[in-house]
């Protein structure tokens, strides 16, 4: 509802002026709406007056517009709550070992860089690369033919020279061959939980990894 429409109307600022300490008067309650409707009725051009169709459109508009501010705060109640419940829920992740959807790994000091794939389809063929951070290529294990499903992989740092590489980040590319056609697939690495981060309104919650830096819940594939 237009509150501009009744700025004119004879004795609509002492109302305004009375009620000045009760609340912000950007807002229109109901009790001011119901005085705003007296006065401009009492003050109403005998001639041309209110139609029947005009007063009963403008109550409708204010019981629309009241009934949204109604359902917008349980909407914020529900997300409050929601938010609640989900960071008692995350928090026993810490700690956790995941699988994220992301397309970089994590080779440790001792040990191998772990991860997997998600098929779709039988591959006749599939191939794990790994890049360094230039972008150059570094070693890659060979799957062979693999059935639908989640495969794993794990590369152990051998280099095409046969030198181990150093623990680091490194980036995963998944090649496979469905029929003839190649495909490059988004792989699963697997990393632990160190903290979370929750958002706000609106917001995702953000996992922090202890290697792989922090990524969106969202990433989140496989709890181990």
């Amino acid at each position: 509802m237009d509150i501009n429409s009744f700025e004119n109307i004879p004795g609509l600022r002492t109302i305004m002026d009375s009620d000045s300490g009760e609340k912000n008067r950007t807002e229109l309650g109901q009790n001011e709406f119901l005085k705003l409707m007296t006065t401009q009725l009492a003050n109403q051009d005998p001639f041309k007056p209110m139609e029947n169709g005009e007063f009963m459109g403008q109550i409708a508009q204010f019981g629309t517009v009241n009934g949204i501010n109604q359902l917008l705060s349980s909407f914020q109640d529900l997300a409050s709550n929601l938010q609640s419940s989900q960071a008692l829920q995350a928090s026993s992740l810490i700690g956790r070992q995941v699988l994220v959807n992301l397309d970089q790994g994590y080779l440790p000091q001792n040990g191998s860089l772990l991860g997997a794939v998600e098929l779709d389809s039988s591959a006749t063929d599939v191939a794990v690369n790994i890049y360094d951070v230039s972008g150059e290529a570094l070693g890659r294990v060979e799957l062979g033919a693999q059935p639908v499903g989640q495969l794993q992989f794990n590369w152990d740092g051998t280099t095409f020279g046969g030198q181990r590489a150093p623990s680091g980040r490194y980036r995963i590319e998944v090649e496979a061959s469905f029929g003839g056609t190649t495909e490059i697939l988004m792989p699963q690495v697997l990393d632990q939980v160190r903290s979370l981060t929750l958002g706000g309104p609106g917001q995702e919650m953000r996992v922090d990894l202890a290697n792989l830096g922090t990524v969106s819940f969202n990433q989140v594939n496989q709890i181990q």
